[in-house]
């Protein structure tokens, strides 16, 4: 099984997709109104998570469509109530996909995470139907990153700065892909796909905000690994204060969503 930097079984993990789905789900959604998504539609989620684009999925395309979601822990999607709906307990790493059996398969968060990512994305592009739509969408830790003029300098800042540093550091050591993407047009049309687009997303987080809690219950989940990175156990205290404080204000990881159509 492909090992994953968050723990889907703690009872924080709810939360934190809840607070990633209200950052996210409205740049997704626009992706796939761009893309047609509509009735009668075959849709694969890889890596469903939290449930919330499988969720809107199974309403769009209705009783005459079906939409099969996946992954490793589908505690969460197996809450949701659509008979339209497969779900199924699935490691794209070392599992099969149905080949030409979708007109769009989407996965989010997910490439990023896995060492085997451009052996997956194969496989993702062999699921889609021709005429489908593939649309990817990973993380860019560019935006996160605090250099000399990037933001106000504070010590607490600086804290911010240490810690996405340190968490890419230890992510890169376990294989995650901070800047895979950057990357995700070239990799679509590196595999035939055509009419490739791609937008960029980020915005401040600020105190109280969904990204102001994502930002605090990532890095409570991720304290072990950012401690390994070289932080402190009381820089991590003052960086959590300063996050739930109302001063908090900072960027996040760019995050990209990119799309291909497969040649009919």
């Amino acid at each position: 099984m492909s090992k994953y930097i968050y723990d889907p079984t703690t009872e924080q993990e709810r939360e934190r997709l809840g607070a990633l789905e209200s950052v996210l789900d409205p740049g997704t959604i626009r992706v796939f109104e761009t893309v047609g998504v509509s009735k009668g539609w075959r849709c694969l989620e890889v890596g469903g998570g939290g449930g919330s684009v499988t969720r809107w999925l199974a309403e769009r395309v209705g009783p005459d469509g079906h939409v099969v979601a996946t992954d490793l822990n589908t505690r969460f999607l197996e809450e949701i109530d659509a008979p339209n709906l497969e779900v199924r307990v699935h490691d794209v790493v070392s599992e099969p996909l149905d080949p030409d059996a979708f007109d769009l398969v989407h996965s989010r968060d997910v490439l990023e995470h896995i060492p085997q990512r451009e052996a997956v994305l194969d496989k993702m592009a062999a699921a889609v139907k021709p005429g489908g739509w593939l649309v990817a969408e990973d993380v860019d830790f560019i935006s996160a990153l605090r250099i000399e003029g990037f933001g106000e300098q504070t010590e607490l800042t600086t804290f911010e700065g240490k810690m996405w540093t340190a968490g890419m550091e230890s992510m890169a050591a376990r294989g995650v892909d901070g800047e895979y993407g950057r990357r995700l047009p070239w990799r679509l049309a590196a595999r035939g796909l055509t009419d490739i687009g791609a937008e960029v997303r980020g915005g401040l987080a600020t105190a109280g905000s969904p990204a102001a809690t994502l930002v605090a219950l990532s890095t409570s989940q991720l304290r072990p690994l950012l401690l390994e990175g070289g932080m402190t156990e009381d820089e991590l205290d003052r960086l959590d204060e300063y996050v739930a404080s109302k001063d908090f204000m900072g960027f996040g990881p760019f995050h990209v969503a990119a799309w291909g159509r497969k040649p009919a």
